[in-house]
């Protein structure tokens, strides 16, 4: 087919505003499906996988298409809830326009807002459908004036009598203007014309009305994003990076010239193995042939090339610019890869997703399940980038983190039905840190006798804080203060030994211990039963006990956070991360955003994701990163020191 009659369309907006009904009402409506499914049924083309069949909503991407008035038109639903907001950014990059949904009753919602901002950096060209508008409680008009106002002023009803959209597209270009400001009009064909560009630029956003359970306005739609979205050739050029340092350059979409295509996601099927789905931005590649990853600088084999409707595909010998395919059992590509029939290096600027908001720790319920972990975790994180794992040296825990708890509690449920593969959760515990605060010194002899040779180490040990409160870094200092000879050279190194073995385990509460300037004073020896492992034991006794009695502090992790959201909620924020012993370190203005600053000790935050959801009805974001230590209150010390005694119990 030729390019210019493709279209690449992501239908993008906030849970449950009708997305996945559209979707089939457009199948429908082109006579590709000759039943309309229902989501409430379970039986709609892209709500497919069982866990969207029995939630009613959609938690993957789905890739559609349809054959309309011979124009190809690949659709592509998303979820619309944030924690499956990693689905929508994936597919927004490989879009050349978007169908924006907003429900008519309930207008513009949280997710509308995010992935508008989106299709905003990418200058992607879209369509605004107004959903249900002829269902009891809805307000269409009202829905129209707030998309005008918190999204764009530029948004327009489809009216080619309406003076607004004449007005509207005269301004998109000056001549034009000048010419409707003399004549007073435009004439039909003159203003359509007009109107594509103007869309193609994201200077015009038009706006249908209309009902996807009833097919209200869908014809139109299908219509107008063959009249007037861009076909793969004019989304305009990718920003790629070779081999050579410097600016990224453009890559152009063209039927012509060497091939390359960008692989945007991975997802395991039970049946067909890896899929990888790739956008091809330039040229044709074949089924069954070689190419290059371009990305990883490694041959790669294309095997078959497949075009999903749903859950169904077909077999395609060719994929061409602005097609969408799944490639089978690639060996060495991944997400962000290029492929390319071309040996040059080439990266495509990564698709960047939001960082992990809520963690839990996990454990394998059984000793099978242990073994089947670590690639059910694997390939989970491959299909989904917002999913992270990793295992905490510390505390010995497999930590995984996700956008939200419905997120985890998902994708959990999926490795037990796909993987069969059983965890437990828990709580993540916290890195805590010990220190001291003043000077102590304590004296122990290790002596043993057991018949033939004994053993025998004695170690007089000062500890103190090392100056500063830099708590940041594992730092100690070893000084050897013996004169004399009380204890030999050579077993200064075991009393070492001893010391850093402590620092590790701690004292208080099994963490670490920091900052501390450890001097051995005195001590003694025996000329036989004197060993490595005699003063090695000695060092650790007389560190023990000088700890104890020189003040010990346990040190609590404090993060920066840094919480993204509108003005109004910010009172309320602010109270919260006060309740949460956070220091409230500044505000700023960001857009349309406040941006509040605090440091909150990490223990206080294990909720805060599902807590500032609550607060701002979803409308707020944050990111964290560790800023310091510092000394824990005494309630908390309490807390954590009895915690530690309770697990030396079991």
């Amino acid at each position: 087919m030729d390019t210019s009659a493709k279209r690449n369309v992501v239908i993008v907006g906030h849970g449950q505003c009708g997305k996945t009904t559209l979707s089939e009402s457009m199948l429908f409506s082109a006579k590709i499906i000759s039943r309309k499914g229902e989501v409430a049924q379970g039986n709609t083309v892209s709500d497919f996988n069982e866990d969207e069949r029995v939630r009613k909503f959609s938690i993957n991407a789905s890739y559609m298409h349809a054959d309309y008035n011979a124009h190809k038109i690949q659709i592509i639903d998303t979820p619309g809830y944030a924690d499956f907001i990693g689905e929508a950014i994936a597919t927004i990059r490989v879009a050349d326009c978007a169908v924006v949904v907003v429900d008519a009753i309930n207008g513009i919602e949280v997710v509308t807002d995010e992935v508008w901002q989106m299709l905003d950096n990418l200058s992607i060209p879209r369509i605004i459908f107004i959903n249900k508008v002829d269902k009891e409680g809805a307000k269409p008009q009202e829905v129209l004036s707030d998309i005008k106002s918190q999204l764009s002023k530029n948004a327009v009803l489809i009216d080619f009598s309406s003076s607004e959209l004449i007005e509207s597209v005269a301004e998109s270009d000056d001549a034009l203007l000048e010419k409707y400001l003399d004549k007073g009009t435009l004439d039909t064909d003159e203003l359509k014309s007009a109107l594509r560009k103007a869309v193609l630029q994201s200077k015009v956003f038009p706006v249908i009305m209309g009902n996807a359970l009833t097919d209200k306005g869908v014809k139109e739609l299908l219509d107008y994003i063959i009249a007037y979205m861009p076909n793969p050739l004019e989304r305009g050029p990718y920003k790629i990076k070779g081999d050579h340092e410097g600016e990224a350059e453009d890559l152009l979409p063209s039927e012509a010239g060497p091939f390359y295509g960008y692989i945007f996601k991975i997802i395991y099927d039970s049946h067909l193995g890896q899929l990888a789905f790739m956008k091809v931005l330039k040229g044709s590649c074949a089924a069954n042939s070689d190419c290059f990853n371009a990305t990883k600088n490694s041959k790669e084999h294309i095997g078959i090339i497949s075009l999903f409707q749903g859950k169904d595909h077909t077999n395609m010998e060719k994929a061409s610019v602005g097609d969408i395919v799944a490639l089978t059992k690639l060996k060495n590509t991944s997400v962000n890869d290029v492929l390319s029939s071309d040996k040059a290096k080439i990266e495509l600027s990564g698709i960047v997703y939001p960082e992990p908001s809520i963690s839990a720790s996990v454990k394998p319920k059984t000793r099978s399940d242990e073994e089947k972990i670590g690639n059910a975790l694997h390939k989970l994180c491959e299909e989904d980038l917002t999913f992270k794992v990793n295992r905490n040296v510390e505390t010995k825990e497999l930590i995984i983190s996700g956008i939200g708890d419905l997120h985890i509690k998902i994708l959990l449920e999926r490795m037990k039905v796909r993987y069969n593969v059983e965890v437990e959760t828990g709580k993540p515990k916290v890195t805590y840190r010990e220190t001291i605060s003043k000077k102590a010194r304590y004296r122990h002899k290790y002596k043993k006798q057991s018949g033939g040779r004994g053993q025998y180490g004695d170690v007089d040990l000062e500890v103190e804080p090392l100056p500063g409160t830099d708590y940041t870094k594992t730092q100690y200092e070893f000084v050897n203060a013996i004169f004399g000879g009380a204890i030999p050279r050579n077993f200064i190194p075991s009393i070492e030994k001893g010391v850093k073995q402590t620092l590790e385990e701690g004292v208080l509460a099994g963490y670490p211990l920091y900052n501390v300037k450890v001097t051995v004073v005195d001590g003694s020896y025996h000329d036989v039963d004197s060993s490595d492992i005699a003063f090695q034991i000695a060092s650790i006794m007389a560190m023990k006990e000088a700890v104890k009695t020189a003040g010990p502090i346990i040190l609590e992790p404090i993060m920066e956070v840094s919480v993204v959201t509108t003005g109004e909620f910010i009172g309320q924020i602010s109270g919260d991360m006060s309740s949460r012993r956070g220091r409230i370190m500044g505000q700023e203005s960001r857009g349309k955003k406040e941006v509040l600053k605090a440091h909150v000790p990490l223990s206080e935050l294990y909720t805060y994701a599902n807590d500032l959801r609550s607060i701002t009805g979803g409308r707020g974001s944050y990111t964290m990163k560790f800023y310091h230590y510092e000394p824990a209150p005494m309630k908390v010390t309490e807390h954590v020191i009895a915690e530690y005694k309770e697990s030396k119990k079991e």
